[in-house]
């Protein structure tokens, strides 16, 4: 659980110009909560979804970036001023065409992984429950974002690992198992895998310790969950080079890698039955909804702040028992919030966070306060 007394991230001004369908706005919200309402197609997610970008150089909607330029301009950029512990910075993530550029503090970073590093973010939204219900690579990027944090140097093996993978499969369609050449790639792909994994296995150790609790807070009592991290390959370096050399066949047939941490996997049960197959639409949305808060908390702790949650129409498709633990969860939630919703009156003002709560309207692409 996160420290009590650790100081959240802030965002305390948001400007965006051609994202999606905002042409220009401004947004300076509360401190603590922000309700963002406004009829579906209007903009409500892609104003979460500028506040993800400039955090994180990503979207949470879609793999291609071109998408959140606005239709008819050469560029958009999202600068965000940003408040942690009594310090400021700002953050500008811009993107023209295919190129993508970033500032801190006015400054290009050194790594791209230290401007995502620096204001850590996490999100919900509908698209969210194939955590649950779809394949293994949502699970799996889950605990990529945690690993960023819960060990960062380890982390920083991916990239190094999947080259390494990449040219091996390469040399085994173009020369098959027997070329000389795989010995290095494999060498590479074996001790930089083994470190990455690391990274992986602390990060989903750090995620599912924090799940139990996150599923007590907001599930029916009765229900039981049961969760457990299936390692795709293997931290020892010799393991891992034994195994990519016993499976070149394999991996030529298949063409693509049969043991590594891209077999990873996080298999979810309700009541001793598979979450994927057998849960309920609701249920699913709640694991989907505790995963994000245990993200969400062992980010928090790596980290040393808790990061800022968005939230995307997250009161849909919950029963009245259910949506009033999510109303709590936010009352008791040390992250400043943003929730999008098309009904303000489903979220009630706190009277003790009235002044650190801030609500707007989004209606086709322009932005008030209420």
């Amino acid at each position: 659980m996160t420290d009590p007394g650790l100081p959240p991230i802030v965002v305390r001004k948001l400007t965006l110009s051609g994202f999606r369908n905002f042409s220009k706005a401004t947004l300076t919200p509360g401190p603590r909560l922000n309700v963002v309402t406004g009829d579906n197609g209007q903009g409500k997610t892609s104003l979460l979804e500028a506040l993800y970008f400039v955090a994180t150089t990503r979207s949470f909607r879609s793999d291609r970036l071109s998408n959140l330029v606005q239709r008819g301009a050469s560029e958009t950029w999202v600068r965000a001023e940003i408040a942690e512990a009594g310090h400021a910075h700002e953050q500008c993530s811009a993107l023209a065409g295919t190129q993508r550029r970033v500032t801190l503090d006015g400054k290009k970073p050194e790594r791209l992984v230290d401007y995502a590093q620096r204001t850590p973010v996490v999100v919900f939204h509908p698209g969210d429950l194939e955590l649950v219900s779809g394949g293994a690579s949502l699970r799996r990027r889950l605990l990529d974002r945690a690993a960023l944090f819960v060990d960062p140097a380890g982390y920083e093996h991916r990239a190094r690992y999947e080259r390494a993978v990449k040219g091996r499969l390469r040399l085994l369609e173009e020369r098959g198992e027997r070329a000389a050449e795989l010995d290095p790639y494999e060498l590479i792909a074996a001790e930089e895998g083994a470190r990455y994994q690391l990274a992986r296995k602390r990060a989903a150790e750090a995620v599912l310790r924090e799940l139990t609790p996150a599923f007590a807070r907001l599930a029916h009592a009765s229900l039981t969950l049961s969760a457990q991290y299936k390692l795709g390959g293997s931290v020892d370096p010799a393991e891992f080079l034994s195994e990519l050399r016993a499976r070149r066949v394999r991996d030529r047939v298949r063409r693509s890698t049969s043991f590594g941490p891209e077999r990873d996997d996080v298999e979810l049960s309700i009541d001793e039955k598979a979450a994927r197959s057998h849960a309920s639409q609701g249920q699913q949305r709640i694991l989907t909804l505790s995963l994000k808060l245990s993200e969400l908390e062992c980010i928090a702790v790596a980290r040393g702040a808790p990061p800022v949650l968005l939230l995307d129409d997250v009161s849909s498709e919950l029963d009245p028992q259910r949506t009033g633990a999510v109303y709590e969860l936010l009352r008791s939630s040390r992250s400043q919030v943003f929730v999008t919703t098309t009904r303000r009156e489903l979220f009630p003002t706190f009277a003790e966070h009235a002044a650190e709560r801030m609500d707007f309207v989004v209606e086709a692409g322009s932005l008030r306060v209420v």
